[in-house]
């Protein structure tokens, strides 16, 4: 068997983004067109009570939605440095000024998602676009203070009345130490209703945290 062979049974021979050839996880176009995009302020539509500004990437379409969708579900983890890197961008455009050193807060999955995907996919994003931001000389570190209760539902099934109440009892906030001064952002892959960042910026705020930022790669809601 040639080389290329073997390697085809390694590596996906397709572009993440667009299915096209390509010899990494994505091609040169795909490329070119997600370092055009910048990351900006989106809402969803109705927006729950106590969401902070919410900073996205890009709609949940296209070639994002793709990628996110062979992470996800196709455990292609050779992407989180790619989508790290992305999500590093949108963690750095929700920044406040001056805000001092950065906490990341990953919104957690729960236990049995995190086994189906060989380990959490939000916290390894954080845990890239943390790296990101410290070889640019930022000063940001990942910290796990949720911690995701198990699904008593299908959150596809409900409304968003029910999908608020069922994010409300969704985390805990673990027992470790709380950050010490600036910004605190939590991370998240997509955001839909906001039910689920709204209901960990309580559980975190009633646990003296406060979250400034919400930064997340896709929205499905139109950007602000």
């Amino acid at each position: 068997m040639l080389l290329a062979d073997l390697l085809d049974l390694v590596l996906p021979a397709t572009c993440a983004g667009c299915d096209e050839p390509a010899t990494g996880p994505l091609c040169e176009p795909c490329r070119a067109a997600l370092a055009a995009v910048r990351p900006g302020r989106t809402r969803p539509v109705p927006e729950p009570p106590g969401l902070p500004p919410v900073f996205a990437l890009a709609a949940y379409a296209g070639s994002v939605r793709r990628m996110l969708i062979q992470y996800k579900e196709r455990n292609r983890h050779e992407l989180a440095p790619v989508l790290g890197g992305l999500l590093a961008r949108v963690v750095a455009a929700s920044v406040p000024a001056g805000a001092g050193p950065v906490t990341l807060v990953p919104v957690p999955a729960t236990s049995a998602a995190a086994r189906r995907r060989f380990g959490d996919h939000v916290d390894r994003l954080a845990v890239a676009a943390a790296a990101t931001l410290r070889r640019r000389g930022a000063e940001v570190r990942v910290e796990g203070l949720l911690r995701a209760l198990p699904k008593r539902e299908d959150s596809t099934e409900l409304s968003a009345a029910e999908r608020a109440r069922a994010a409300a009892q969704a985390f805990a906030v673990r027992g470790r130490g709380r950050p010490a001064g600036g910004a605190v952002i939590l991370v998240d892959d997509i955001i839909t209703t906001g039910s689920t960042l709204a209901a960990s910026t309580a559980r975190l705020a009633a646990a003296g945290v406060r979250v400034h930022r919400v930064a997340v790669l896709a929205a499905t809601q139109r950007a602000a």
